[in-house]
């Protein structure tokens, strides 16, 4: 009977790691991390295009979490307000260049970051927004340290948009004056299980549970260390709230749920994109949105 209890016990365990390695491995698409096609309003591509020849300097930091290696790209306007962009699940900086573009065109400084076990930077396992924001900080030490009056703006897509607001529960320099989220979730647990009913109709309540202990182990964070809605209520800084009534990789419905969090400054976004393509498809009212937010709180 121990014997089979064993086995039995070994099995869960493989099968929890196996789940845990399609979810959190490099590279992982359990989110559906291809980026949906969409046909960009006029001028974001010949933009963009003009932004990426912009000379760009390469700069390296080591994760202080796990020493990892870890790059950025900081395209210098000669400003005093860069802003630090963040991608989302399964891609890498690449993935916001014409988010990058748009605020280059509004003359700021723009530094693009590869994330942990993506693009050119180190390390194994994606952290759902959780290792991101702890690397975060250390890039936003590293850019002080370089410029040190500069003000600072955080931008996170997705994934990417859930680091941000995870960053903003920690005691941040005074340099760093505002956050904007597009198309972010409440957390790995709730974004994990609204996959498992869309794509499977099943609720994997358990399963998450130990795939989350796995990750405690592998990777060192529990997924109840990425709810974004018990660091909102820590925020102190203005933030925006971007979101698509479109988008099934992330529903809209978490964006009236991180939006109620906390007392911080806040302003809300719309549009009828989908994921991550609100600026796509309304690229005038997103720079707008975006211009007012900029010169109502910097």
């Amino acid at each position: 009977m121990i014997i089979i209890l064993l086995v039995l016990l070994l099995l869960v365990v493989l099968i929890l790691n196996a789940f845990f390695l399609y979810i959190q491995k490099r590279g992982s698409k359990a989110l559906g991390a291809e980026a949906p096609k969409v046909k960009m309003d006029e001028g974001l591509v010949e933009n963009t295009t003009k932004f990426l020849e912009k000379e760009k300097q390469e700069w390296q930091i080591n994760s202080t979490y796990n020493n990892s290696k870890l790059y950025g790209w900081f395209t210098d306007n000669n400003d005093g307000v860069t802003v630090i962009m963040v991608h989302g699940f399964g891609v890498d900086h690449n993935s916001l260049n014409v988010h990058a573009q748009l605020f280059d065109k509004l003359g700021c400084n723009v530094l693009q970051i590869d994330n942990q076990a993506a693009g050119k930077s180190q390390g194994k396992y994606l952290g759902f927004g959780y290792i991101e924001s702890l690397d975060l900080l250390d890039w936003i030490k590293y850019l002080l340290s370089i410029r040190p009056n500069d003000k600072i703006i955080l931008f996170g897509a997705s994934m990417g948009a859930a680091t941000v607001m995870l960053t903003s529960k920690y005691d941040l320099p005074k340099n760093v004056k505002l956050i904007i989220e597009d198309s972010g979730y409440t957390s790995a647990y709730d974004i994990l299980s609204y996959h498992c009913q869309k794509r499977y109709h099943i609720k994997g309540r358990l399963l998450i549970k130990g795939i989350s202990l796995m990750s405690k182990v592998r990777a060192g964070f529990s997924y109840k260390q990425t709810d974004c809605r018990r660091a909102l209520e820590k925020n102190s800084l203005p933030i925006m709230f971007m979101h698509g009534k479109n988008d099934f990789t992330v529903p809209f419905e978490m964006r009236d749920e991180l939006s109620t969090c906390g007392k911080s400054p806040r302003k809300s976004y719309e549009s009828l994109g989908v994921h991550i393509r609100s600026y796509y498809v309304d690229s005038k009212n997103y720079q707008e949105a975006v211009d007012k937010f900029l010169k109502m709180y910097l």
